[in-house]
């Protein structure tokens, strides 16, 4: 069999548009042959040796992309049009925050757009979010365009219960670790989601985006750690602080997920990385350290998630002085 001819370099195992193609010199003979795959209107990806099948012309049904892959999808799509940013819950996983496994499994790519742009039956699966002017593209992320922080909270709030929202806007303003995350500031403030709710009126879901903005917290750092808290404040009990130092003067002192110094508790949330017997001897350690000041340590895993911490709740209500512990 005849191969094809070669490609320019910048084309090399790239996702790439029809035009960007035909600025080089290729035309659409070139484009149906056997390496390379339409993956919507417009839209190719030049495929590597190993990969190389035959195209139907038809949108890819392979299984979900690598990031770096699905990155170059999203900004050839991007590129199709100044008029597009990619927005909604495929922005979320461009910034790599977590979402309820319903939504990061699904394979759909969500953009906003202004007019009927990347309308077309052989595009992947694609959802548009129409808007009357072009969306603005101030942010970047892997040369994408994608919505702000502080409104990507409040699109999702039509993809997100309240409590999910919650959650996604404790991650948005949590501080992160700059050694693990490469970033040393939060994605955006409080008072940031406080104003594009504000600008959101009349947006689908703003009412649950007002509500939830409401119960957003600096200092959870995973979900369960805000399942957790709101589990204890639909108890009734109170609102505890969260990533409480055992001395807030020393900055090397244990630190907990949440408590009550006056009380001198603290709740530790064990995730999964907490599995390892090197951070194992490392929890020991600072349990043990509160426990040597007279804190009472509580400790919370995935088993107490899956009950609504009903444990933690009876026993932390007795230990708040709310009531006696029941069975």
């Amino acid at each position: 069999m005849r191969p094809p001819t070669p490609l320019p370099s910048q084309l090399i195992g790239r996702v790439f548009t029809r035009a960007e193609a035909f600025a080089l010199g290729i035309r659409d003979r070139r484009l149906g042959a056997r390496d390379i795959e339409r993956l919507g209107r417009g839209t190719y990806r030049h495929l590597p040796l190993a990969d190389q099948v035959a195209v139907s012309g038809a949108p890819s049904q392979t299984s979900s992309p690598e990031p770096a892959e699905h990155a170059a999808l999203l900004a050839a799509l991007c590129r199709r049009s100044a008029a597009v940013r990619v927005s909604h819950l495929s922005a979320a996983k461009l910034y790599r925050l977590r979402l309820p496994a319903r939504w990061e499994q699904d394979s759909r790519v969500t953009l906003t757009a202004q007019g009927r742009t990347h309308q077309s039956d052989v595009d992947p699966l694609v959802v548009i979010h129409r808007v009357a002017a072009a969306p603005v593209r101030r942010r970047w992320i892997q040369g994408v365009p994608v919505t702000e922080p502080a409104e990507l909270f409040v699109e999702l709030a039509r993809y997100l219960t309240r409590d999910e929202l919650i959650s996604f806007g404790d991650q948005l303003v949590r501080l992160p670790r700059p050694r693990l995350e490469g970033r040393s500031h939060p994605w955006c403030s409080i008072a940031d989601l406080n104003e594009a709710v504000k600008l959101g009126k009349g947006r689908h879901g703003i009412i649950r985006a007002r509500e939830a903005v409401e119960l957003v917290r600096v200092g959870a750092d995973s979900p369960p750690e805000t399942a957790m808290r709101l589990g204890i404040g639909r108890a009734g009990l109170p609102e505890p602080e969260l990533q409480i130092k055992r001395d807030p003067q020393d900055p090397y002192s244990a630190e907990g997920d949440a408590g009550y110094r006056d009380r001198r508790i603290v709740l530790q949330y064990e995730g999964e990385h907490h599995f390892s017997a090197e951070q194992q001897a490392r929890d020991q350690r600072r349990n043990a350290e509160f426990a040597h000041a007279g804190w009472t340590v509580i400790q919370v895993n995935r088993v107490d998630l899956a009950e609504n911490f009903s444990s933690m709740l009876r026993r932390l209500r007795v230990l708040l002085g709310n009531g006696p512990e029941l069975t």
